[in-house]
């Protein structure tokens, strides 16, 4: 009993190997080339019921005889190709064992072409009707131990004399049955294993393909090509954003919402991958709706954070750092919700961190009312934002690249373009790194004011009283421009018409606010005045007819007229809840 288990576990090992290299690589796949869908199903049936017909052969010629019987493992073949392939591959390789083993005569030769072909078809019919039960390595053993048995069985009713055929099933039945079910359990637990193997290779496949598609959306979802506003030559603005894994939770975005205006945003969501991408992009589509809408930066956090509240059953939650940046002033508008604080250059200094109050991450809790902040950006000056993923990058012993580094890189490049700070800081933080790999998504963007106008902002009591006092503002300005006398009491008179119209009806009883800004861009000068007053455009009225006498001139509309007389253009729009006045004249 002894040679007879080692003789057929020796031969057991080699179609395990073999039938393992076979399941393990892409052979048959190669060869049957099923690319439609079950057009080519009789072909791998056909080549499977072969294999296991070889794998039969094999058994044969590897058994030994005992008393005119071949000891062997054929039926494994057979076994093979019925769980494989079903009852037709599990006949044929019953079929092709079978007749091979008659070529080798002996007593038991009908009863085990008989034995074998029925094992093939019993397997196959036990694998069309219960194939994934059949998978289970202790089904497969109890199915082979009965297959094995209903062999010997066939070997005692078909041999002559029984006496025999009982003599030789007694030597060899425990070693048989054992064998060829164990090996037939293995056989299907490699097979089982190798699918599994193969599905998660095609998974993977498939999901990496889909990551690479959802890269692709986002990276097309923000803007992208740069230089952004190569007509504009009053401001720049560049941005970046590195993803840690495929797909990030980071995001920046801006846009022109007119030919004045500016909006710009960055985001940092929290977790990674596909959720935290999905988020973003909700995120960043409802920050562009609501922009476009209107309102102040923090109006617009607070209808959007309300929104995704309504829908946040994830619990998910984004830092937010939106601005408006107004070209005419060089003005940022801008509201924090839970973002780290922007960097500010100044011209001929240096970058500093500009603290402000911070609002609840968006998407925390529905009700919260962001508020608002200015920054304002004088020729040349830069402002710069990112994400935690900046000063937070670590190198290969967790230390952190934190704020003083970048602060540090960010002055090393203070007098390049938004483009060349932004690689300079990249640079830096991956030579810090080193190998390390990335932890969090790298995300920046810089904007830089550079209008060759130079500007300055008064904003006042909008008083009769301080009327003076806006005169001389505008004054000084025109004086450092080396203006010409005469230009100079031109624009104080449409100055002094504009702002008194202002401080005598704009708030009624009340007294509110006036901002004057001046600027210039070479001999033109520009003047803004800026109410919150009624919604009130004297451009709307008729000039006077002054052809005729005072006492014939109807009352009222004198003062816009000289406005208009003493400039060159003068125009007013109503933005945001302001009445805003521009006043153009070329001093020389």
């Amino acid at each position: 009993m002894a040679d007879i288990f080692s003789k057929l576990i020796g031969t057991l090992a080699v179609i395990l190997l073999v039938s393992a290299f076979i399941g393990s690589s892409d052979i048959l796949k190669r060869i049957i080339k099923t690319d439609e869908k079950n057009s080519k199903k009789w072909k791998y049936t056909v080549i499977v019921g072969l294999l296991g017909g070889l794998f039969g052969v094999y058994g044969n010629i590897s058994g030994f005889n005992l008393n005119g019987a071949v000891v062997s493992v054929r039926d494994i073949g057979p076994m093979l190709a019925g769980f494989v392939s079903g009852p037709v591959g599990g006949l044929l390789a019953g079929l092709i064992a079978g007749v091979h083993r008659l070529t080798l005569g002996g007593i038991t030769a009908n009863a085990c072409v008989v034995a074998t072909c029925c094992i093939g078809l019993i397997s196959g019919f036990f694998s069309y009707k219960w194939h994934s039960i059949l998978k289970k390595p202790y089904v497969a053993f109890i199915l082979g131990m009965s297959l094995e048995i209903f062999h010997l069985c066939v070997v005692l009713v078909m041999v002559k004399p029984f006496e025999t055929a009982l003599d030789i099933v007694k030597q060899i039945a425990i070693p048989f049955v054992l064998i060829n079910a164990v090996g037939f359990a293995l056989m299907v637990s490699i097979i089982t294993y190798t699918e599994k193997q193969r599905n998660l290779v095609i998974e993977t496949g498939r999901m990496q393909s889909e990551l690479t598609v959802a890269r692709t959306i986002q990276e097309n979802s923000i803007p992208n090509i740069f230089p952004a506003f190569p007509e504009r030559a009053d401001f720049d603005i560049h941005a970046s954003m590195t993803p840690a894994k495929e797909v990030g939770g980071d995001f920046y975005n801006f846009f022109l919402i007119d030919d004045n205006r500016l909006a710009f945003v960055i985001g940092d969501v929290s977790g990674k991958g596909i959720p935290a991408a999905l988020f973003m992009m909700v995120t960043n589509i409802l920050i562009t709706d609501a922009t476009q809408i209107g309102g102040t930066p923090g109006e617009i956090l607070t209808r959007v954070n309300n929104s995704i509240c309504e829908h946040n059953e994830a619990d998910m939650f984004v830092t937010l750092w939106l601005g408006i940046y107004d070209s005419r002033t060089g003005k940022i508008i801008a509201s924090n919700a839970g973002h780290d604080d922007a960097v500010v250059y100044r011209n001929n200094g240096e970058f500093e961190f500009v603290k402000t109050k911070h609002g609840l991450v968006v998407g925390a809790m529905p009700g919260v009312v962001y508020k608002d902040f200015e920054i304002e950006l004088g020729k040349n000056d830069k402002l710069f934002i990112y994400t935690d993923g900046v000063p937070e990058a670590t190198d290969k012993d967790n230390n952190m690249y934190t704020m003083d580094r970048m602060l540090k890189a960010l002055n090393e490049h203070r007098t390049e373009s938004p483009k060349d700070i932004l690689e300079g800081i990249k640079e830096s933080v991956n030579e810090f790194v080193g190998d390390a790999p990335q932890f969090d998504d790298l995300t920046m963007l810089c904007l830089e004011n550079t209008s060759k106008a130079n500007g300055k902002t008064l904003s006042i009591d909008a008083t009769v009283d301080n009327l003076d006092e806006v005169i001389g503002f505008v004054d000084a300005y025109l004086e450092g421009l080396e203006c010409p006398m005469k230009a100079q009491m031109q624009y104080d008179l449409a100055i002094e018409e504009a702002y008194v119209n202002v401080a005598n009806y704009a708030y009624g009883d009340e007294t509110g606010k006036a901002e004057i800004t001046v600027s210039n861009e070479g001999d033109e000068v520009t003047v803004v005045l800026k109410d919150s007053g009624v919604p009130y455009n004297p451009l709307e009225r008729e000039d006077p007819d002054t052809s005729l006498s005072a006492e014939e001139r109807q009352i009222g509309g004198l003062g816009i007229f000289l406005v208009k007389k003493n400039t060159d253009d003068v125009s007013y729009v109503y933005e945001n809840g302001c009445n805003i006045l521009t006043m153009k004249k070329k001093i020389r």
